[in-house]
């Protein structure tokens, strides 16, 4: 028989368990209610504050001498599938009127600042304005830049930048910086060592223990794509900066449309392809606006010509025994289709430069001459006297010695012309998630293309460049201004 008390506290343990069990049921219950509240408060917060867009990236890949007539009329066979994709689906233009004089390092820094040469200060390639002083140095240093540009408007909105083989970059404010210069003293060519002197020592560090150095007898551009797939996939910059110049190369050896040329633009399509698929690998894919840039195309040439020769012998420029120039009443700068002059202001010098230039005049090897007031109107070097054009199938150098005028074994090809002249146009492809597809804005300026970058970065700087940019090709109708610019009439003189 049964305990009567020990019946009792066996029914109430039994309670006290029945109602602990109840007790830890509601607690469940009310932390899944609770939880299921607060994920349809986090809904309902969601669909009135929308999480902030990835912040944008923009990729700006330059292929030197890149004229627009390579994919807007291509050669049949011409293996370039990524350039092809981004026309599809991405705007372009059908031609770029360029700057004058229509060089590779004047041009470059307008697209980075939106400004004619005259109003960012790099008026050519080469850099020396006094004869015989440093005669093959280049404008490399961002310092002698005299305007605002991409790198710095990224860097004052705390954006990151990026740049490989930039020109005009040497000492640039940009966060990861492999400048491209060279040693005066040698030929242009690619020299690890010496560039490694301008780069910034943990950038140095950063890309040597990552890539090592460059491999033997490997193509310039295929270090410069490598690179800049590096940068992108460890450092995911705001802006990246990418120059390739094999293309440049081939044309000035082979002239364009050279079998030579249109190999080395497979070649550069095939680093296009690769720092695209770096940008999948950096999942940022989805928020990097690609722009596909030149900087000049090019015309053929057969035979070139030495305005510095009359010049040498109207006195006007010193020669040592050797034939090079040591100095003179006047300086000269060779942008090989056309020939800056430089004298003081008020020296009366221009009579004897003018007098001096005649045989070439009578034997019509100057198509066209410009006066400093005319140099300003093209917003070109407002300190040159007078320019100098070369005719068809001609360039100038800067030989003080020998034949007026050298024929060549071949046909090479040049640059440096009138932007206006059929040949020189160059490039603009746009591509990327804010990209309207199939917009083509026909003929633009180079001098359009820095504030659509700006304004691709989402930043809104009115004071950027001279222009608006180019909206229109912006999904949505960003912009300061929805009408383009329209560029001046491409044709022949």
């Amino acid at each position: 028989m049964t305990n009567p008390s020990l019946r009792r506290e066996r029914d109430w343990t039994h309670s006290l368990a029945v109602a602990r069990r109840r007790s830890n049921i509601g607690r469940a219950l009310a932390v899944i209610l609770l939880v299921l509240a607060a994920a349809v408060l986090g809904v309902i917060i969601a669909s009135k504050f929308p999480r902030p867009a990835a912040p944008p990236h923009v990729l700006v890949i330059s292929v030197d001498g890149m004229g627009s007539a390579y994919y807007m009329n291509p050669a049949p066979g011409l293996r370039t599938p990524n350039l092809r994709r981004l026309l599809a689906e991405g705007s372009y233009a059908e031609a770029v009127e360029d700057v004058y004089p229509t060089l590779t390092y004047p041009a470059h820094t307008t697209l980075v600042t939106g400004l004619m040469p005259a109003g960012h200060g790099i008026y050519t390639n080469l850099s020396s304005r006094v004869a015989g002083k440093n005669p093959n140095d280049w404008f490399w240093f961002a310092r002698d830049i005299k305007a605002p540009t991409l790198w710095d408007e990224a860097r004052r909105h705390h954006l990151t930048a990026a740049s490989v083989a930039w020109p005009v970059t040497a000492g640039a404010g940009i966060d990861w910086d492999v400048p491209e210069i060279w040693n005066p003293a040698r030929t242009p060519a690619p020299d690890a060592f010496y560039v490694a002197h301008f780069i910034r020592p943990l950038t140095l560090l950063d890309v040597f223990l990552a890539l090592g150095l460059p491999k033997r007898g490997s193509e310039d551009d295929e270090n410069r794509a490598r690179l800049a797939c590096y940068l992108i996939t460890e450092h995911r910059p705001s802006l990246t900066l990418l120059h390739l110049e094999a293309v440049d190369s081939a044309e000035h050896n082979h002239g364009p449309g050279s079998p030579e040329a249109l190999a080395a633009l497979e070649r550069a399509d095939v680093h296009i392809g690769e720092v695209l698929d770096a940008l999948k690998r950096a999942g940022i894919e989805g928020s990097t606006d690609v722009f596909v840039v030149s900087d000049h195309g090019f015309l053929p040439i057969d035979r070139q010509i030495r305005p510095n020769i009359p010049l040498a012998r109207a006195g006007l420029l010193t020669l040592n025994s050797a034939g090079e120039i040591v100095g003179g009443k006047i300086a000269t700068v060779d942008n090989d289709g056309s020939f800056f002059i430089y004298w003081p202001g008020g020296s009366g010098l221009g009579t004897e430069v003018e007098a001096a230039l005649q045989p070439l005049l009578d034997q019509h090897l100057i198509r066209a001459q410009f006066n400093r007031n005319a140099l300003r109107e093209m917003g070109a070097d407002p300190q040159a006297g007078l320019a100098l054009e070369a005719p068809d199938g001609a360039e100038f150098t800067d030989a003080a010695i020998g034949d007026l005028v050298k024929p060549l074994e071949h046909r090479q090809g040049s640059h440096g012309f009138l932007p206006s002249r059929p040949g020189l146009q160059s490039g603009f492809i746009a591509w990327g998630p804010d990209i309207r597809a199939g917009v083509d804005l026909h003929r633009i300026r180079l001098i359009q293309i820095a504030p659509t970058l700006l304004e691709a970065l989402g930043i809104d700087d009115p004071h950027f460049g001279e222009t608006p940019p180019l909206s229109e090709i912006f999904k949505g109708g960003r912009g300061r201004d929805q009408t383009a610019v329209p560029a001046a009439s491409v044709k022949g003189e």
